[in-house]
């Protein structure tokens, strides 16, 4: 997820472990942010934790990228708003997938992109089922400092109260 505000734009760990798949280059200046002091091990206890990035060649990198969700854009909107969103990313994909799957292996040679972009998609998919679990309380997101909540944002039980454990 992405958060743009205030001449800034905000970005979980877990989108930027994906700039790798992204296929453009990096600029730098984002690359040495994010693993610069060294490694960067991006796992559950610290996915969802935001990088902040200020130059305006990162905030116009960051804007380009159609992939991440845009928490701006979905932070307001009902949880069906948010799931027809994800049935439309589902349906681009599974056309991705068709239109790949139809070509000849030499076209399939020429167009290895879509495989990425059908990555890309999933990733999205997933992205956007996080920020509802997020809204409805199933996921703990700490925004940055001046980032409002969403409306009817409910805070986190945790996921372990999704599902129903035997005794």
């Amino acid at each position: 997820m992405k958060i743009f505000k205030d001449d800034k734009v905000y970005v979980q760990l877990n989108d930027l472990a994906y700039l790798n798949s992204y296929g453009d280059e990096i600029p730098a200046s984002i690359f040495l942010k994010v693993f610069g002091g060294g490694i960067t091990i991006i796992n559950d206890s610290n996915r969802y934790e935001f990088v902040e990035f200020d130059e305006p060649s990162e905030i116009e990198f960051f804007k380009g990228i159609d992939w991440m969700v845009d928490y701006n854009s979905v932070k307001d909107l009902s949880d069906q708003e948010i799931m027809d969103m994800g049935e439309q990313i589902a349906i681009e994909q599974s056309d991705v997938v068709l239109k790949y799957n139809n070509m000849t292996i030499d076209e399939r040679r020429q167009n290895a992109n879509l495989i990425t972009r059908s990555d890309l998609l999933e990733f999205k998919f997933y992205s956007l089922r996080d920020v509802l679990w997020f809204k409805q309380g199933h996921l703990n997101i700490t925004l940055p400092d001046g980032v409002p909540y969403p409306e009817g944002y409910k805070k986190s039980k945790g996921l372990k109260k999704i599902f129903k454990h035997k005794k």
